[in-house]
Formats: structure tokens, sequence, C-alpha cells
């Protein structure tokens, strides 16, 4: 046998066990909670399809294996999505705290080695914002940008000039801020001259914030985003689920209910017997008023004019006798 059909068989039996079903929702929980740390710490390039490759996991493996209460596995997504909560959490820490910021440039290079330090404190320390021009004249004016992501709000701050170096003719800019408030923040630099206007890319950090705080906020954000990103997925393929199979069971209900009118007609319907002339069940092999026995191939004749008729006359075409 091979390793495939092996495996094929293994999972059958599984399914078949009673215990089939609670191994899926084990397995549905290791799966997605280490889907969802992986994923964050080190396969970014995936993010927007996680949540629903996560509530597809979350559904089909213990389906598949065998769970088939929507009730119970509504509840337990419930427990299943607070862990994932926690997992993203934990990730999304552990990029904050192993982070290194790289130093920022413009896209045609007129601002270069753009950097912010420390990379992490708490409210009072003093930061320091640099990025080097490097073309100087044309009354350049330089400036930080730079977000809070706590609370939302962003402040664009004007650079001062260390002056220009001897060596290299550039002109680095700089800026000095010990009021930053608690949070995680994002920066960038911009350049407006008499010609034009650039800017770099955004870059993470500084956390001015102790780590603590920054856990606990973390948590707090992985099980809000576990919640309202990947729940909710969840939640509406268990409903359409539901909604398919009532829909599957109206349809075979109605089906059953149509057909039964139809079966009792047929079970009703009767004929005459050629000897007595009274009614005889489709189905029966003689006369239940004289006893006369019936012979598939013997003609039925009408008690009126003798004509031959088949069961399945309703009247006689002779005559025109009902039967």
């Amino acid at each position: 046998m091979s390793a495939q059909n092996d495996l094929k068989d293994k999972i059958s039996k599984i399914r078949q066990s009673k215990y089939g079903g609670y191994m899926g929702l084990l397995l549905a929980t290791v799966v997605t909670v280490m889907l969802t740390m992986v994923t964050y710490i080190y396969v970014s390039s995936i993010l927007c399809l996680l949540p629903m490759l996560v509530a597809f996991l979350a559904y089909g493996i213990p389906t598949y294996l065998g769970f088939k209460d929507r009730k119970k596995l509504a509840i337990f997504g419930l427990g299943l999505f607070l862990l994932i909560g926690v997992a993203l959490g934990s990730a999304l820490y552990v990029n904050i705290d192993g982070y290194e910021a790289a130093p920022l440039s413009s896209d045609d290079n007129s601002l270069i080695d753009g950097t912010a330090t420390p990379a992490q404190g708490v409210p009072g320390d003093t930061y320091n914002f640099t990025v080097t021009l490097t073309s100087t004249g044309n009354n350049a004016s330089v400036g930080l940008e730079l977000l809070n992501n706590w609370d939302s709000t962003t402040r664009n701050l004007t650079m001062t000039s260390m002056g220009v170096s001897n060596s290299t003719g550039m002109e680095t800019f700089y800026i000095q801020l010990s009021d930053m408030d608690e949070g995680i923040y994002y920066f960038n630099f911009h350049l407006s001259n008499d010609t034009a206007y650039v800017e770099t890319d955004q870059e993470f950090g500084p956390v001015n914030a102790g780590m603590d705080v920054v856990f606990n906020n973390c948590l707090m954000s992985g099980i809000l985003v576990s919640y309202l990103e990947i729940a909710i997925l969840f939640y509406v393929l268990l409903l359409l689920t539901w909604w398919m199979d009532r829909s599957k069971k109206k349809m075979f209900a109605m089906e059953q209910t149509r057909r039964k009118p139809v079966e009792k007609r047929a079970m009703d319907e009767k004929f005459v017997c050629s000897d007595c002339g009274g009614d005889v069940p489709t189905d029966a092999d003689k006369c239940p008023k004289c006893g006369a026995k019936f012979d598939d191939d013997e003609d039925i004749k009408c008690p009126q004019c003798s004509a031959k008729l088949l069961k399945t006359d309703e009247k006689c075409w002779n005559c025109g006798k009902k039967l």
C-alpha cells in the first residue's frame, strides 16, 4: 500500500471513530494557532489571506473529521478565536520587541540615511531624528512626520540643519524630541524646495512605552483582530452551510409530500371483477367478493357489454360504463 493510500485509510478510520470529531477540534486548534503565529512573525506577505484561510480551516477540519453539531462548533469557535487572538498578539509583540529599523531614503536619493534613535524607550526619553540632504540650496526645507499608532495623532515638524559637511558636501538635518506621548510610532522625512516635494517611505518606530504595556496592548489588539476579521468569516461560513443543509431538508420534505398523493392514488386504484362486478384492488390475486382468481394474462370484460378491457381502464371503451 502506498503512503497516500495508507494516509487515506487512517483518515477514514478517524472519521468513523466516535472520537474523530473531537480530534478534528484539537487538530483545528493546533493548526490555526500555529499558522497565525508563524505567518505574522515570518511570512507577512500572505497576511491578507490569513483570516479567510484560518476561518476555513477552523470550520473545515472538524467537519471533515465528523464533527457535525453546528451549535457546539459555534461555541468551540468562541474559545478558538480567543486563543488565536492571544497567539496573534504574542506574534505582534515578538515583531515589535525584535524590530530593527532600516535607514530611510527617498526614491530620488535626495534624502538618505533617515534614522530614529533610540528604537525603544519610555515617555520622557529624548529621541533623535536625523536625515541627510544630498543636494543643498534651492531654499530646501526638511521636515519629519510622526504618527502615534495608539491614538492616530500626527505631528509635522520642521527639522534644523546641522550644516554642510566639508568632506561630502551634504547637509544633515536633525530634531530632538522629549515630549512624545506614550505609544508606538511610525515616521518618515520629507523635503520641499523651490522645484519639488519628495518624501521617504514610512518606517516603524520608535516604541515609546514600557514593554509590559506594549505586550498588553498587543494582546488586546490581537484578540480584537481575531474576532473582527477571522471569527466573523468563520460564523458566516457556519451560517451559510447551515442554511444550505436546511434548504436541502426542506426540498426533500416537499418532494416527499408531493409524492404521497401519487402513491396514495396508486394504492386506491381498483378494477371491476368480470365475474361478479365487484371492486378489486389492482394488486389483488383474486376477487375479495366472489373469490375468482385472476391471471395477469386473463382478459377483463365489461360487466355490461362484456367488451375486453384493460385493468387500467376507468370506463368501457364500447358502452361507456364507468368502472
